[in-house]
Order: C-alpha cells, then structure tokens, then sequence
C-alpha cells in the first residue's frame, strides 16, 4: 500500500467522529469561510501560490477545503493554501467537505490534513505527527517525544503495537525512525524555531546556522544570512569560522594558567603580561576608558 493510500486510510479514520453534514463536497461562498487563528501552516510561499492560482483558474480547484459551520457562515479546518489561492484567483465560490467537528478535534484534523502535503518540511512534519499522536495515546504534546524514547529504551508491547498501528495508517514510516531521526529538529534553538515556524528560514538553513552554540553569535549569523539570503554552503562556511573562533577562545582561555605561566622564562613572562594587559584594554574599549581620564 503506498505512503498517500496509507495517509488518506489515517484521515479517513480519524475523521470519523466527525459528522458530515452532506455526502460528498459542497460549495460555498469563498467569502463566508473564516480562517482559525492556529492553523499547523503559517507561512505560504508566493511564487508557489501563485502557480497554484493559475491552476485553480484553468482547471478549477481539484481536492476541497475542509471547513466546519459556524454562526456566520464556515470555519476553516484545513486547507488554507488552497483557499488563498482560490481567493487570488478570483473564485467567489469554492469545493468545501463540511464536518460537524468540536474544538478539541480542529487541530487534530488540520494536523492530518498537513501531513498530507507533498512540500511538508521536517518541523511541519514533526510538530502534526506529535499532534496526531498525542491525541491518540492520550497524552499531552509535550510528552510524546519522552514516551517514543522510553519505548525504544523499554518497549512495552500494548503501547510498541498502538505506535506500530499508528505510525502504519499514517503512512510516515517507522515510529522508531521518526523518534531517532525526525524529533531532533525540536531541539533547535528557540529563535531559529520561530523563524522555520514563521516561513522566513528554511529547514536546511536553520540546520546549518543550529551548529553556532553561542546564542549572540548564532543570531547575528542568523540575521546576516536572512538579509544576505545566505545559501546552506554559506552559512557552513561562516559557521565554521566561527567555531574556530570559539575552539580557540577555549583553548587560550585553558592554556592561561598560573603555573604554566610562572615555569616560563622571565622574557617570556614579560611577554605574557604585555599581551595580557593588551588584551584586558581591548576587552574592556573605549567606553571603560573614558571614566578613567
């Protein structure tokens, strides 16, 4: 069974708490269909939109949006690429599957529908499989990833066989795979997250600028690479500057030691003090100066 027959078979069965209100898609005014505040996209990329707009006007819109009723007309659940493009467009009406859906099931529907997207990036990826999974073990987001690594530690076979049928009907490999391989990106640092999250760094990119441990170092880097539109075999070759940079901090800062210093020649000492005062002036610029005089 291939990966979207397996993806469409985990949407159609999560979807089934959720009544339709007709059988098959209707249509409704574009305009009367509100976009929730949440949803798993946040950032859409123009050129894509626009060819995707350009479709939509010779061929028309081939997969609906998925909306709920609200007091004004519709909800969007999922499908808001679709519908932006549709709008751009020029449609004033719209396919729209309709499902009866309570709020603590909207992120869990727009969370699958985002996994079927064929331009899914890693943390897109991650972030709507946690979703999905939270829901269906019962737990919080927070603690699936400390729940996948406890059973690939200590494997308990009810929840190792929940995970297996899970990870089967959507489609995205091996659980396993995506505790080891996938879940890392979460650990990147905050800022970087916000951008991949926002659509103003791709993953790639953020990868590279991830490996600057120093948060003012990596942020400036960051914003360099952002105004610059620095490509990934940029930032790797600035990021390895400036590792340098740091290794070799470490390794002065560990070579200025009392002893090591006291078994020079008196020649060499001298020297030493002068670098050192040197170095403290540097350090401390022009602003410290300045109450001294």
């Amino acid at each position: 069974m291939s990966d979207s027959r397996n993806r469409a078979d985990a949407f159609s069965f999560l979807l089934g708490a959720a009544a339709s209100t007709a059988e098959g898609p209707q249509i409704i005014a574009v305009d009367r269909v509100a976009v929730l505040a949440g949803q798993p996209r946040r950032h859409f990329d123009e050129a894509a939109l626009a060819a995707l707009s350009a479709s939509i006007q010779s061929q028309g819109l081939l997969q609906p949006i998925l909306v709920r009723p609200a007091q004004n007309g519709y909800e969007l659940i999922a499908g808001e690429r679709r519908l932006r493009a549709a709008r751009l467009a020029g449609l004033t009406e719209i396919p729209a599957t309709v499902r009866v859906v309570e709020d603590q099931d909207v992120n869990l529907l727009a969370a699958l529908e985002n996994l079927q997207r064929q331009d899914l990036n890693p943390l897109d990826e991650v972030e709507a499989t946690l979703a999905i999974l939270a829901r269906a073990m019962g737990v919080g987001e927070g603690e699936v990833v400390a729940l996948l690594h406890a059973q690939r530690r200590t494997p308990d076979a009810e929840v190792v066989e929940q995970l297996d049928a899970l990870f089967q009907q959507l489609g995205r490999g091996s659980w396993r795979s995506f505790a080891a391989n996938k879940t890392g990106v979460l650990r990147s640092p905050p800022d970087l997250l916000e951008l991949m999250r926002s659509g103003q760094l791709e993953y790639t990119r953020a990868a590279a600028l991830s490996k600057v441990k120093d948060d003012q170092q990596r942020q400036a880097l960051t914003q360099r690479a952002l105004v610059e539109q620095l490509s990934v075999r940029e930032i790797a070759a600035a990021v390895k500057g400036t590792v340098k940079s740091q290794q070799r901090y470490q390794h002065v800062k560990s070579l200025i030691d009392e002893k090591r210093i006291a078994s020079l020649a008196a020649d060499e000492r001298l020297r030493v003090d002068q670098l050192l005062a040197e170095l403290e002036t540097l350090l401390k610029g022009p602003s410290s100066t300045k109450g001294c005089s």
